[in-house]
């Protein structure tokens, strides 16, 4: 308008998208810069195993968007697979977890995603009453990462949501980092999850697990 042209910018895959730090737990904080190439190769190698965008699915979401499960696994992904995003707030889930469940009801979610903590809150707080007509058929993409995984957890939380239609073979731990934009280790979907005991004694002195 006005004779006024739209100059857009020239990207390339090369260029930066942003700066994320990682956490700190295992060295000093520091960041991290992932370019267009970085995030789009880290979405396509996550999307591979879960069957993202061979399907109609709904990505439900309570995940913060300043937190890289949020940002480049829920909302990230959802664009570039052509999902339907359903995003919550943190604090909507915080006060009341049901709500997270209750989304995966109403629309039908197939995909969501947690640290093992929101798992573990959903299970424990969550009153039977507030679980009336909930029904989690649809869910088949369970992740379950950002923290230590407990099997407590998983064990726990597929016993008490079975009635209501979850099945505990969906539940996936995934293992990720910022150098790596998010997503590292992700399970195949045909498989349930697979719990290994370590001797932390003897690893550490031999190296064998």
């Amino acid at each position: 308008r006005g004779g006024h042209r739209q100059l857009w910018p020239v990207v390339s895959g090369e260029d930066l998208a942003f700066i994320q730090y990682t956490s700190g737990s295992t060295g000093n904080p520091k960041g991290v810069m992932l370019t267009h190439n970085n995030l789009l190769a880290n979405l396509r190698s996550m999307g591979q195993p879960f069957q993202m965008g061979h399907r109609h699915d709904v990505f439900v979401s309570w995940l913060p968007l300043y937190h890289d499960m949020g940002l480049i696994g829920a909302w990230l992904g959802s664009l570039f697979f052509g999902m339907e995003l359903v995003l919550m707030s943190p604090l909507r889930f915080l006060s009341r977890p049901e709500r997270w469940l209750q989304a995966i009801s109403k629309y039908k979610g197939t995909l969501s995603a947690s640290p093992n903590f929101g798992y573990e809150l959903a299970r424990m707080r969550i009153k039977d009453e507030a679980l009336e007509g909930l029904d989690l058929s649809s869910w088949r993409v369970a992740a379950n990462g950002a923290e230590a995984v407990l099997q407590t957890t998983i064990t726990g939380f597929a016993e008490r949501f079975r009635p209501y239609g979850f099945d505990p073979q969906i539940m996936r731990p995934v293992y990720g980092l910022a150098e790596s934009s998010v997503g590292l280790a992700f399970p195949q979907i045909d498989r349930e999850p697979i719990v290994e005991r370590i001797d932390r004694e003897i690893f550490s002195r031999t190296g064998e697990a």
